[in-house]
């Protein structure tokens, strides 16, 4: 039996206007679940009402003893606690549908006025929803609109009702009645003035782009110098219509890259040094053309903070189907019973030796970034329980414990690997992470299955070769190793132990990531990167040179 503690408030803008809701549930003191969205044209007591049935039906499934309601209208509160009888007809089926769902819930319900303090961050949610979609209504309303400047204001007109407006900028001011104290105070601006900034915007990008000189990109990564890349490099550059020229150097000689970086704004992979970043006065962005930044020089891009420094996630998707390749080649003995078949030998039913089952087992992924979160939804089709590690955990992750079992840090990490049946290490190597599974860890994992799809330096090479040797692990899937090709020798193992003599490791050779669509996926999002330094806005997955991913 749970106690919850649920917080909701209904709001509308203006009154009666669009309703948006705004609820916080608490279960033994923890937030669970958040929810913000706009349901609806009415008033206040209609969106209270709506927002208190809402968080009901949320909460009595979790079969509590005890649910104290925290709303914010004290007439709302009155009426269901029997002081004051609902008149207002529009109001009767909403109560009668909160005592409808009250009587389903084993637990005592209590609903308690509280206007401030434990209210703030619901009130925040359903004012936020409704801004939104007020934000959103004015904006699609303001590209139907004509502007026209004048000396110091702007005549902005509707070619559907032929009215116009005054609009002055810089007061701000508008003759409209959207342009209300209370819609400014709630930085609401009517249409007309989101058209004129519009149209000062677009005034501003064209005379940008009008003075813009030729933008340079030096790409210094050997992989991007491919046909493929350049190829599709100066595709997406024609289809975009821009003025961005590639510069692929005839020679990697230090000379040649030292008359290049002054006049570039952006380098494509490569290995900058302290004397090359400072010669490089217009770089905006070194751009890593792959997820992995385990190679980077963190300190030396900490002193050359004002440089964006990048990565790409666009492999999550094919890594996370990588994964399941994996967990499904382990739990269902594929790639022993392939080879013995080959032979002549059976198995299954004939030798009595079942497979494992997905559904139902549990899942333990040690880092719940991009991939680990597509991972965690894929688990969660097979029927699977997931327990789940990230670093820091913000708000933004609340709601992915809808289909967790369990979210923790770095603390928890002996606690997942003891209720994981899979255990899938998805964490970036850092100087934190590098070494984060040892023999302690192994030996916690009496039984249980190992897939790293992340970095091979991240779990213990010697301790993970014994775990498996003495079958201490019952198996272990790895994609990313120890040792690697290199040019002088294209043959190579993975690593110094036999690895490839046991019967309990599935072996990939570093290919997780790599798929036709993600290799599609991986240039775009280079080149999308490129066009956002182009029109002077901010990259996407820019790396924290602290945290290093």
């Amino acid at each position: 039996m749970s106690k919850i503690l649920m917080k909701v408030d209904g709001s509308c803008y203006p009154n009666p206007g669009n309703m948006a809701i705004g609820i916080l549930i608490y279960k033994n003191g923890d937030l669970v679940k958040k929810i913000s969205e706009v349901i609806g044209y009415g008033t206040n007591n209609i969106a209270e009402y709506k927002a208190l049935i809402r968080g009901l039906e949320e909460v009595k499934e979790l079969y509590p003893e005890k649910i104290d309601v925290y709303c914010d209208s004290q007439l709302v509160v009155k009426q269901l606690n029997k002081i004051y009888k609902v008149r207002d007809k529009r109001i009767i089926p909403l109560f009668n549908q909160v005592e409808e769902i009250i009587r389903t819930i084993s637990g005592k319900v209590n609903f308690i006025w509280d206007r401030r303090d434990n209210n703030f961050m619901a009130d925040n949610l359903a004012k936020k929803a409704i801004l939104e979609e007020e934000k959103k209504k004015r904006e699609k309303a303001a590209k139907d609109l004509k502007v026209e400047r004048k000396e110091d204001y702007f005549i902005v007109s509707s070619s559907k009702s032929g009215k116009y407006y005054t609009v002055n900028i810089n007061v701000p001011q508008c003759e409209c009645a959207d342009f209300t104290k209370r819609a400014l105070k709630m930085k609401l601006e009517c249409k007309h003035l989101i058209a004129v900034r519009n149209f000062l915007q677009k005034e501003e990008v064209e005379r940008k782009l009008k003075d813009r000189l030729k933008m340079k990109v030096l790409i210094l990564s050997k992989m991007v110098k491919s046909q493929m890349w350049r190829d599709s490099f100066n595709k997406l550059n024609q289809k975009a219509r821009l003025n961005i020229e590639f510069i692929i150097p005839e020679d990697e000689a230090k000379d040649t890259i030292k008359k290049l970086l002054p006049e570039v704004e952006v380098v494509i992979g490569g290995n900058l040094s302290q004397e090359d970043l400072s010669q490089a006065k217009k770089l905006k962005l070194f751009q890593i053309p792959f997820a992995g930044v385990d190679k980077l020089d963190f300190n030396l891009y900490k002193r050359f903070s004002d440089i964006y420094v990048c990565n790409i996630h666009a492999n999550k998707i094919a890594v996370s189907e990588h994964t399941f390749a994996l967990i499904l080649a382990l739990a269902k003995n594929v790639v022993n019973y392939d080879r013995d078949l080959r032979l002549g030998k059976w198995h299954g039913f004939s030798t009595k030796e079942p497979t494992i089952q997905l559904q139902g087992t549990s899942l333990g992924i040690i880092g719940l970034g991009s991939i680990g979160w597509e991972i965690a939804k894929r688990a969660k089709s097979f029927g699977m329980k997931i327990y789940a590690l990230k670093n820091k955990i913000g708000e933004q992750d609340l709601e992915k414990r809808e289909i967790l079992e369990f979210l923790g840090e770095e603390k928890d990490l002996h606690n997942v690997i003891k209720k994981a049946d899979f255990i899938v290490v998805a964490v970036p190597l850092t100087s934190r992470t590098k070494g984060l599974i040892g023999e302690k860890e192994l030996k916690l994992m009496k039984g249980k299955y190992l897939i790293n799809i992340a970095r091979g330096a991240i779990i213990d090479e010697k301790a993970l070769f014994k775990a498996l040797e003495k079958r201490y692990l019952a198996g272990a899937a790895i994609d990313t190793w120890y040792q690697y090709p290199s040019s002088k020798q294209r043959e190579v193992l993975p690593s110094k132990y036999d690895f490839h003599r046991l019967d309990n490791v599935v072996m990939s050779p570093h290919t997780a990531g790599y798929t036709d669509k993600a290799l599609e996926e991986n240039i775009k999002s280079v080149f999308d990167n490129i066009v956002r330094i182009y029109y002077g806005e901010e990259p996407e997955n820019r790396i924290d040179t602290e945290l290093e991913y």
